[in-house]
């Protein structure tokens, strides 16, 4: 796959709310997770280790307020999204995350995905 057809294709399944299918039909088995350098711990490599992760975070979520994924802005080998999302937690804690992700791709698979926000 070209890098323009996973660009569509994640922001596609991600509106759908379909986050463990996006991972495990566009990410190489040895991608890397990226979180902004202060939660660099909680990084995680390899598509098992996502899968885990992202498993944990959606187990966590209560209510959906808000979830908005901007169309990709896509070069040869990266493409960028902006993500806005917006939830209950099961603590009943409001949480806003506006970021912006970017993507490597090589190979036809997703081989990086490095988060920005505060």
């Amino acid at each position: 796959m070209t890098t323009i057809t996973i660009a569509n294709k994640l922001v596609e399944l991600l509106r759908e709310k379909k986050f463990l299918e996006t991972q495990q039909q566009l990410f190489a088995t040895d991608a890397i997770n990226q979180e902004p350098n202060k939660f660099k711990e909680k990084s995680v490599v390899g598509l098992e280790a996502m899968i885990q992760k992202e498993k944990r975070f959606l187990l966590y979520i209560k209510k959906w307020n808000h979830f908005e994924v901007s169309d990709p802005l896509v070069s040869k080998n990266h493409f960028s999204i902006r993500m806005i999302t917006d939830v209950i937690m099961v603590n009943n804690d409001n949480v806003v995350i506006d970021e912006i992700i970017v993507y490597e791709v090589s190979d036809g698979k997703i081989v990086k995905e490095q988060f920005f926000y505060h």
